[in-house]
């Protein structure tokens, strides 16, 4: 997904997810949310699978995580993203159209 597409649906995750406190993984956005959802109070925690994205990530949001661990309030990750082990009861998927569908 280009990043002006993805950047652009960050204020509908917001509007999805409210204002924090708690605790979501952006997975595979390259740590493009992170700012705006911690500015909303959420605790962020970045993966990005990709090495060619790492760098970027880690610019963005500070810190990166090698895997997702943990309880989490919410994920943000693109389609087709392997969610086999993250625990969390509610998922934002981000299609490559830019629309939101909330499962897994």
């Amino acid at each position: 997904m280009p990043p002006a597409l993805a950047a652009a649906v960050t204020p509908r995750i917001l509007d999805l997810l409210g204002n924090g406190p708690g605790r979501v993984l952006e997975l595979g956005f390259a740590g493009i949310h992170a700012q705006l959802l911690e500015l909303a109070g959420w605790e962020v925690v970045v993966v990005e699978p990709d090495p060619a994205f790492r760098a970027r990530a880690e610019a963005r949001a500070g810190t990166i995580a090698e895997t997702p661990e943990g309880r989490f309030d919410a994920v943000v990750a693109p389609a087709g993203a392997d969610l086999t082990d993250v625990d969390s009861d509610r998922v934002l998927v981000v299609e490559r159209d830019g629309s939101i569908r909330e499962g897994r």
